[in-house]
């Protein structure tokens, strides 16, 4: 599978480890710490895919999701939210948010990568 990833998540070990799992999943990756970098660099070139953590300083990732569902070039584009938070409401947020899919954390490679490739293929 390859395709362009952009992955943001405020936490720079937890980034850099997504990243790298994507990376060995075949895909291109580019990486931003926190929700404004991640606007204006999928902006710049709109992804395959967003993978986006929830919980992130100033702009979270609900806000990101949902100003991603308002700009044209990036509305379709699937999102997967990561949290620690298991509670419903974080969920249902993100969902009402626009996202597509939801990871717990801590969650494995192999989770993310099929998590990616079946929003890719659907």
């Amino acid at each position: 599978m390859t395709g362009y990833i952009v992955a943001v998540d405020d936490d720079e070990d937890l980034r850099e480890l997504m990243a790298t799992q994507l990376r060995k999943g075949g895909y291109e990756v580019a990486t931003a710490h926190d929700g404004p970098s991640a606007i204006a660099l999928i902006q710049r070139r709109p992804p395959d895919a967003v993978v986006l953590d929830v919980s992130m300083p100033g702009m979270s990732g609900i806000e990101v999701c949902r100003t991603l569902r308002q700009i044209t070039s990036t509305v379709a584009v699937p999102i997967i939210m990561l949290t620690a938070q298991t509670q419903m409401d974080s969920e249902l947020a993100g969902r009402m948010a626009g996202a597509d899919a939801y990871l717990a954390k801590p969650y494995s490679a192999r989770t993310l990568l099929a998590s990616v490739e079946d929003l890719l293929l659907s």
